[in-house]
Parts: C-alpha cells; structure tokens; sequence
C-alpha cells in the first residue's frame, strides 16, 4: 500500500513538474514571439519609411521664445545642439524642407505666424519639426497692408513671384500621387490698369508626395508641385510647390520600443495625418516670359 501511494505521488510530482515545464515554456514562446513581432514591425516601419535607424536624429531645433503673445518687432533665436547643424525654417504653415529658408540670424515677429523649423547635419538624419504659434496684438495681416494685384507692361516676366492660395482640402489619409490640387491666384495681374487674371483664378497643381501616417507615430506627409495657368489663352509655366507634414507621436513610442507586448503597444501608435487646408498661401515664380496679350 505505502508504494503504491509513492508510486502515487511520483506520478503526481512529474505531473506537476511537467505542467509547470509547460506553462514556463508557453509564456517564453509568447514573449519570443511577441518580440519576434516587435523587431518585424520594426524592420516593416522602417522599410516603409526608408529610414535608417542606424543613424542618429539631428537634434530638434530649440526657439529663444516660447510660442504664444508676443511683443511686436521681438526677435527668435534658433538652436540645434548637434555640430554643424543647419536650420531650414518657414513662416506661413508649411513644413520646412532643405529647400526652405536657411537659417542665418534673428527671425523677426512683425505679425501673426506659425514658426516651423529642422536642422540638417552630416552623418545624421533630420530632426523632428520644432513648431511655435506666436500672435503678436496689434498684428495687421501683411496681405492687408500689401499691393493685392501684379502690373505688367504686357509681358509677364520669368522670375515674377506670384502669390497662390489654396481653395480645398486634402488629405494625406486619402490623397494619392496624382491628384490634383485646388489653387487659385490670391492677386490680379494686370496689363497697365486692366485686369487680365483675376484674384481666383485657377491654378493647375498636382501632388507629388502623399504618404499617410505609420506605426511607432510617424506622421503622414503631403507635398505638391505647381503647374501653370491660363491667362487670355495663353498658358503661364509656374515654378513652386510645398511640402505639409503632420504632428510626430514618437514621443509615445520613445523608452517602449524594445519592450515586448508594451513595444507591440506602442508601435500601434500612429503620427498625424497632414493636411492642407483652404486659405493657405504660398508663392510661385513665373518660369518663362509670358505675353498676357489677347
């Protein structure tokens, strides 16, 4: 009776031991697998980006002011504290780019705007979009005070920036390369005191980027290139074009990333998506001399 009741209990001892074994090697299967998924989505993420993570971010520009009400004529300061950085920054609403406006001295604040900028350095790749909205009090809107219309002595000449506005939304979501884009002129052109092209012309633009946003909070991106239009049947070439990024979210993802089940979690954050809004302006040159006549 007593070796029965050991063999019993034996019996009972490997039966534990085994479901003990098993549960163990259950839970390290899902962890393998779950970081497994994690390096794959990853690797997926960054193919779909073409980003190499092997390189580090130029770090993000810094702003001497902080976004909100500001004095009018107040300077800004811009800073990337990575070596040998350069600063591309805009003005008006669009994402910089290395075609932007490079970086050189003091930004002056004379009227309302959103200040977008990034840093650029050998051996790096670009820095996240540092962003500032700064409202000044007694801001008169610089298209209030400025001439709304273009004179020509008849011949539209090559180089002539024109000022264009954006007449619809697009969305980078749904937006595909190809797609038109609404523009319009936001001035009149005018031969002597005639108006040959009115303010509300349209104005041929397709989009050339369109990207919607990714895993681990990468945003989605837009970018455009101008065409032409049509004035007394003639056909005025345009040079120009922009690019819109949306809000990153990486800040979301940042310290979970390796982490299995949690990295997984993060990952399924996405950026925002950009978005090119009605109102917004940007400018455009005249690529070659143009006759305005009839």
């Amino acid at each position: 009776m007593k070796f029965l009741v050991l063999i019993l209990c034996a019996v009972g001892a490997v039966s534990i031991a085994q479901a003990q074994d098993a549960a163990t090697m259950a839970a390290q299967q899902a962890a393998d697998d779950a970081q497994r998924a994690n390096q794959q989505a990853m690797q997926d993420t960054q193919q779909a980006n073409n980003v190499d993570l092997g390189l580090p971010l130029t770090a993000r520009p810094s702003f001497s002011i902080k976004q909100g009400r500001v004095k009018a004529g107040a300077t800004v300061r811009l800073k990337s504290s990575t070596h040998y950085a350069v600063i591309y920054y805009t003005t008006d609403g669009w994402t910089p780019t290395t075609k932007s406006q490079r970086y050189t001295g003091p930004i002056p604040i004379t009227q309302n705007m959103q200040l977008q900028a990034i840093a650029v350095a050998p051996e790096f790749r670009r820095s996240l979009i540092a962003r500032a909205d700064y409202t000044v009090d007694s801001a008169a809107s610089a298209a209030e005070n400025s001439s709304d219309a273009v004179t020509t002595g008849g011949i539209l000449r090559a180089g002539t920036p024109l000022t264009l506005v954006t007449s619809s939304t697009l969305d980078s979501k749904t937006a595909e390369v190809g797609d038109p884009l609404n523009l319009v002129l936001g001035e009149d052109i005018k031969v002597g005191d005639k108006v040959v092209a009115a303010k509300g012309t349209p104005v041929a633009a397709s989009v050339t980027l369109a990207d919607h946003s990714s895993l681990a909070g990468i945003p989605g991106d837009l970018a455009f290139e101008v065409h032409s239009f049509v004035v007394n049947g003639s056909t005025v070439a345009l040079n120009g074009g922009e690019t819109i990024e949306g809000a990153d979210h990486y800040n979301k993802t940042r310290g979970f990333i390796l982490i299995p089940v949690a990295g997984l979690a993060a990952l399924t954050i996405h950026g925002d998506e950009a978005q090119i809004k009605p109102g917004m302006k940007l400018t455009a040159h005249v690529a070659t001399d143009t006759s305005l006549a009839p």
